[in-house]
């Protein structure tokens, strides 16, 4: 499969060198808000972003005025290029932390009291909006449950989410900033207890899952999750290990993979409704890039440089975090390939599979004389037998197919993806 150029790099805003950008948020195919940080440093507390309104071509850096320059900042979410919500932690015993709401492109903030994070405990880690109205503001454990706000008139006024409605914390148990996923009306977020709390319904109600992780931000164990639709999801631990869940993380299973490439210990993201995705590393040790277009069972290698995060809105929008230098005009990578787009082709040196998704057909190609083929699910179970090298996908569901091939040679087995 050809590769062009899966990365361009370009300056990512900001005037001082080394200058990390993480914890994207993607708005839409032109609009992306990131965090910036110290990467001398990373004690060093820095309230500054970069967004882009074109796409990713050029970023513009700003400044997060909270009021308080010893805020932690913990996430972001943007609504377009101009409104935009930030949640930020303490650092120091007697500070206060919350969210705060930009409408001017985060020329100036305003903290939306109404998410009040008062308590000693309050410690806010994430907030996501939906849309511009409809958004959550989720922080460790108070008062012995998760504090938890939601917010249905654009952070104008929020509701704490009740105990009875959400799954009680573990002993110590908290949670990790801007570490979740969400897609659609669907979201995740992990802690300590290697456990991912779980809505499918913006937040109304909440359960808890046990990941095969101990510890999804530890010193020695950590890890990252996105989630392709509202029940398929990854995680990818800081070893490069890959599980995935199609029950919206009830279960996981090891995945087995292989081919040039492998994932990386930092970022994982999902390309929304499709199997692919994109690993990225930002350990100087474990640095670089890979992508898989058959759901992490194949992997294909990028590059070997520092990305400090990954995030995509579609197969040709999406962005990972660099460091930035002033001379070179670096700092943050756009992807500018067409990789993600194309159809999923494998190929053995006998017999090559051929997937058109819009069509719904399985095209087998081959040198040999084909006698059948027998197609079965990840489970082992027969689905269909035919006698044509060219099979209708139509009564198959989005997923991973195993099709066993026989020739004259003899049965040659390969995978295929129906999207």
């Amino acid at each position: 499969m050809a590769q062009g150029q899966f990365w361009t790099e370009t300056s990512s805003g900001f005037t001082a060198n080394l200058t990390g950008l993480s914890k994207f948020h993607v708005v839409d195919a032109n609009v992306a808000w990131a965090i910036a940080y110290d990467g001398v440093n990373t004690s060093n507390n820095i309230q500054q972003f970069s967004k882009t309104d074109d796409a990713g071509l050029t970023w513009t850096a700003g400044a997060f005025d909270l009021g308080d320059l010893d805020l932690g900042i913990a996430d972001v979410s943007a609504v377009d290029t101009n409104t935009a919500f930030v949640a930020a932690y303490p650092r120091q015993v007697g500070q206060q932390g919350g969210i705060w709401k930009t409408v001017d492109a985060g020329a100036t903030w305003a903290q939306q009291t109404g998410a009040a994070f008062n308590n000693a405990a309050s410690f806010p880690n994430v907030v996501h909006y939906f849309d511009a109205n409809n958004g959550l503001a989720i922080g460790d454990p108070a008062n012995g449950y998760w504090e938890i706000y939601t917010s249905n008139d654009g952070g104008d006024t929020y509701s704490r989410i009740p105990s009875s409605s959400l799954p009680a914390p573990l002993n110590n148990e908290f949670g990790y900033l801007s570490q979740f996923a969400y897609s659609g009306d669907s979201i995740w977020f992990t802690t300590s207890a290697g456990r991912m709390v779980h809505s499918s319904n913006r937040g109304v109600t909440w359960n808890v899952y046990q990941s095969p992780l101990t510890d999804f931000g530890g010193t020695a164990i950590f890890g990252d999750i996105s989630f392709a639709t509202a029940s398929r999801g990854v995680i990818q631990s800081n070893t490069g290990s890959i599980f995935k869940t199609t029950d919206a993380g009830q279960t996981w299973n090891n995945v087995v993979f292989s081919g040039i490439g492998a994932p990386y210990g930092g970022a994982i993201a999902y390309i929304s409704g499709t199997f692919h995705m994109v690993s990225a590393g930002g350990e100087a040790n474990f640095a670089g890039s890979s992508y898989s277009l058959d759901d992490g069972i194949t992997w294909i290698n990028i590059d070997t440089d520092q990305h400090v995060d990954s995030a995509f809105f579609n197969e040709t929008v999406g962005y990972s975090g660099s460091f930035s230098d002033v001379i070179n005009n670096l700092g943050v990578f756009r992807y500018t390939d067409t990789v993600l787009s194309e159809t999923l082709v494998t190929e053995t040196s006998e017999v090559r599979l051929f997937h058109n998704n819009q069509t719904e057909q399985l095209e087998i190609l081959s040198g040999l004389q084909f006698e059948r083929v027998r197609i079965y699910d990840l489970q082992g179970r027969l689905i269909t037998t035919s006698k044509s090298n060219n099979i209708s996908t139509y009564q198959l569901q989005s997923g991973v197919y195993i099709a066993q091939i026989f020739t004259d040679s003899g049965p040659i087995t390969s995978r295929f993806i129906k999207q």
